[in-house]
């Protein structure tokens, strides 16, 4: 990303030197949604998890061939991101889109229930590696521009998760 961005090389890898340790909020989960009973009624794009953004750098997201992830595109219309066998999925995060001035956005995505039937009874499951820069990196617009308040790490992660669960510490 740094050579498209004609950034210096190390910019993005001394703000991520502490993952492994207590100092960053890098986390890996398996996502798993469980098959639907067969008496299920389902609406027509029905949502299983619903539009989001990621709030770190960048999300590598490794899924199964069940399906259901959409990706918003520029146009703001929502499209599959059918499933690649031996394929990453990479998703821009919140923090790399304030680090770049919008030059990446943040991709917002979301997970619908499937169409078919043989898959609406089927478990999906995808792991997603959430990096986030260390704690106490400041993100500031790599362009000068200040176009976003500079704003640590943690302190996003924070006002992210505190509109829906608890800060972390």
């Amino acid at each position: 990303m740094t050579i498209g961005l004609k950034l210096d090389r190390n910019v993005f890898v001394q703000n991520h030197k502490m993952m492994y340790t207590g100092a960053n909020k890098t986390a890996l989960r398996c996502l798993h949604y469980p098959p639907l009973p067969p008496d299920t009624d389902i609406k027509p794009g029905q949502v299983r998890c619903g539009e989001h953004s990621d709030y770190g750098s960048i999300t590598l997201l490794f899924q199964d061939g069940v399906g259901g992830l959409q990706v918003q595109n520029v146009h703001g219309v929502y499209v599959p991101a059918t499933p690649v066998p031996d394929a990453i999925l990479v998703n821009i995060g919140d923090l790399m889109q304030r680090w770049t001035s919008d030059e990446l956005k943040s991709t917002k995505h979301r997970v619908l229930i499937p169409d078919e039937d043989f898959a609406k009874r089927q478990v999906r499951r995808s792991l997603a590696f959430f990096v986030q820069p260390d704690d106490d990196a400041l993100i500031t617009c790599l362009d000068g521009s200040n176009k976003y308040e500079p704003i640590t790490s943690l302190d996003y992660l924070n006002m992210r998760f505190g509109v829906t669960y608890m800060p972390v510490s």
